[in-house]
């Protein structure tokens, strides 16, 4: 296995971090706006530049995931946040499966932007 490179900087030196969020067509744009929103802060609190927001857009897919997650093996970045750990799904069981999925497939962190660390 070989050492983790540390992850790249924005100009101001914050290390970027990637957003997912479901954002359904039956999901209100406020709704859509306040997570962003959340992501967006909570990432700039914490000392991380959001890079990207991933928006899984089909209601039971999980095909935007599975892209970020592509994305992160690729590039190297080991940083995630959702709004909530239901973004991941419904049921508690679908949520720590789909967290788990992006820790060990792109051996990344995940964080939820519910509040400072």
């Amino acid at each position: 296995m070989q050492p983790l490179a540390p992850p790249a900087r924005d100009v101001k030196g914050r290390p970027p971090i990637y957003g997912y969020m479901r954002a359904y067509d039956s999901t209100p744009e406020d709704e859509v706006m306040r997570d962003e929103l959340r992501l967006f802060r909570w990432a700039q609190v914490e000392g991380y530049d959001l890079a990207a927001v991933y928006q899984e857009l089909e209601e039971g897919s999980i095909a935007v995931l599975t892209e970020l997650v592509e994305e992160l093996k690729r590039n190297g970045d080991r940083m995630v946040v959702v709004p909530s750990v239901e973004h991941f799904g419904d049921s508690s069981l679908l949520q720590e499966h789909l967290w788990a999925y992006v820790v060990h497939t792109a051996n990344a962190e995940v964080f939820e932007a519910v509040g400072p660390r």
